[in-house]
């Protein structure tokens, strides 16, 4: 199954493939069309020369040389029969100094223009006993584009005395041309139809991954759902078990250890209670919990004081300020000191896992209308296929755990009306902005 990204790729590849063979097919008929118009002129031309000279008298020719009026009469309305016949632009005889003999031009010279631009293929007639007709590649005179086609007049002895010459405009570039312009307009539109389809795509796609990943959060609510049920249902007889035998160790003692023992099996039993009932139904992860004004420093001091508690055999380095600025927000402290102590465990382990020294720490920076909580470490870090799914269910770079701190901490955040965001770097650590409303004293 081909993810976003590949689709998106195969799409814009299929777009472009389309595109260029389109554009490929018509300019290639375009050419294919020049060609052929290209080569039934000259057939045309040709054909016409030939079959011209076949019909002139030859005597007659060798009297337009010695300057008999009677047979430039006779061939010059010879000529004009085959111009009107087959609508060419001029039809003449040439002697071999290129100088008109007789000509259908209204106004001429004495010499043919073109006879230098043509010198080869006369000369080869004249010369050279070429008994075929020579048709020339197309050329411009002023603004109109003309084609001419040469054959020999030979006298009885197979000797050229002159050359007659057709000429004939060709029409069809300005159809080429009108053609190859709305090709060009083709082409453009194209294009831009492609860039619009591809645009429309992305849109779509984009569409569709928001559902999948809709769906896919769903699924996994789904699941956790009945992950936590069975989960819970096992954990809830053995927290009972604890919390008793704690109370009654702290009846026969008054002991400080056993009252702590009773905190944080309370505690535990309200995030199972809190896990279940949002897995179940989407309810709040702190319903149970009331809002009130939370001063920072002072959690801040109990989650440094704890973390010290669970990793006595590791020297923690701080980072940051030892003691941050006295500032309150309105929030559920238990759950923010979840969200904190989380973070910092998770900091430690990067730092073990990378075998480096211990280094974490928590700033507090205060704006004019947030509070900014930044929990940083310089572990092992994240890389950046790790960094799109961090903060879903059940990733972990850990051997152990469940793989739900970070989307369980981004979520409780987000309950208190702050948002979170995560930026990390392999080999340099890692560095969690925590953004919360402070309390304005409503």
């Amino acid at each position: 199954m081909f993810t976003g990204t590949r689709k998106l790729l195969l799409v814009g590849l299929f777009t472009i493939a389309i595109i260029v063979l389109v554009n490929l097919a018509w300019w290639l008929f375009y050419q294919k069309s020049a060609e052929l118009l290209d080569q039934q002129l000259a057939r045309r031309l040709a054909a016409i020369a030939s079959v011209t000279t076949s019909s002139v008298n030859t005597p007659a020719v060798e009297n337009l040389a010695a300057g008999g009026l009677q047979a430039y009469s006779d061939v010059l309305n010879q000529l004009e029969e085959v111009r009107n016949a087959d609508s060419l632009a001029e039809v003449f005889i040439l002697d071999e100094r290129y100088r008109y003999l007789v000509t259908t031009a209204q106004q001429a010279d004495s010499v043919y223009l073109l006879g230098d631009l043509h010198s080869h293929l006369l000369d080869s007639l004249l010369f050279s006993l070429h008994s075929g007709a020579l048709v020339t590649e197309p050329h411009q005179t002023g603004q109109v584009v003309l084609r001419s086609a040469f054959a020999p007049l030979v006298d009885a002895d197979g000797l050229a005395v002159a050359v007659l010459g057709v000429e004939a405009s060709v029409d069809y570039y300005d159809v080429l041309e009108d053609l190859r312009t709305n090709l060009y307009y083709s082409t453009g539109l194209s294009v831009l139809i492609g860039l619009v389809f591809g645009l429309l795509f992305v849109l779509y796609q984009r569409r569709v991954n928001l559902a999948e990943r809709q769906l896919f959060a769903s699924e996994t609510q789904s699941f956790l759902g009945r992950m936590v049920a069975v989960v819970s249902h096992e954990l809830k007889n053995p927290l009972m078990i604890i919390r008793g035998s704690a109370e009654r160790i702290r009846r026969k003692h008054e002991s400080d250890e056993a009252s702590y023992i009773l905190e944080e099996v309370d505690r535990l039993n309200d995030i199972v209670g809190g896990y279940l009932n949002f897995a179940r139904s989407g309810q709040s992860l702190v319903e149970s919990e009331q809002r009130q004004t939370v001063e920072l420093a002072g959690l801040v001091a109990n989650t440094r004081e704890h973390l010290y508690q669970r990793y006595p055999e590791h020297k923690i380095r701080w980072i940051g300020e030892l003691q941050p600025a006295s500032v309150t927000i309105k929030g559920y402290p238990r759950s923010l000191r979840q969200v904190l102590l989380n973070l910092l465990i998770n900091g430690v382990d990067a730092c073990l896992a990378g075998e480096k020294p211990v280094a974490v720490g928590i700033t507090i920076e205060t704006g004019r209308s947030d509070v900014i909580l930044t929990v940083h470490d310089e572990g092992v870090g994240l890389n950046s296929a790790q960094m799109k799914t961090v903060f879903t269910p059940f990733f972990t770079t850990k051997t152990s755990g469940s793989g739900l701190g970070l989307y369980v901490s981004r979520k409780l955040v987000e309950e208190m009306g702050g948002s979170m965001d995560l930026v990390s770097q392999p080999g340099k650590g890692t560095q969690i902005t925590i953004r919360l409303r402070r309390d304005d004293g409503t």
